[in-house]
């Protein structure tokens, strides 16, 4: 298993940024799409929260998610194994987990995402692993960016 971190603050209520997190609905209002991230799809119907499912189309493979972990404002995980294109080439493994901790006049956002590979997808991680990095690292900076402008136009 890979285990990649990320860490940073966001002047903003952990409870915003949770539901920006969240809300998976929305997050075309943040998250514009990318070469790795083309929007989330089949979101199962109701409110957010443990057991909903969702898809992630994407250039690598297809996401299957779940949140796994709803727990507002300090905890949001999901589970989304990715079957990689080609199928031959096995799956991958991923959980996310974020904690929101409430700082004074900002929220501390901890971003872990685990990832499994299975197959001979294990031969190729490094390259997999620098684009989860780079999406990864867009991904926070967008939402610390939305959620700061929003705090700010309050």
């Amino acid at each position: 298993m890979i285990e990649l971190r990320w860490e940073t603050e966001i002047c903003a209520r952990a409870d915003v940024v949770f539901s920006l997190l969240a809300e998976l609905r929305d997050y075309h209002r943040w998250l514009p799409s990318s070469m790795a991230f083309h929007g989330t799809t089949q979101i199962s119907a109701g409110p957010i929260g443990v057991g909903t499912t969702y898809i992630e189309p994407g250039p690598l493979g297809t996401r299957h998610g779940t949140v796994s972990r709803f727990e507002r404002p300090t905890h949001l995980d999901f589970e989304q194994p990715m079957t990689v294109r080609p199928r031959i080439f096995g799956v991958i493994g991923i959980r996310l987990f974020h904690t929101l901790t409430q700082q004074t006049d900002s929220v501390h956002v901890l971003r872990v995402v685990q990832l499994s590979p299975q197959g001979p997808v294990k031969f190729v991680m490094p390259l997999v692993v620098r684009a989860f990095r780079a999406e990864n690292d867009r991904m926070l900076k967008m939402l610390k960016e939305f959620a700061e402008k929003a705090a700010r136009d309050l």
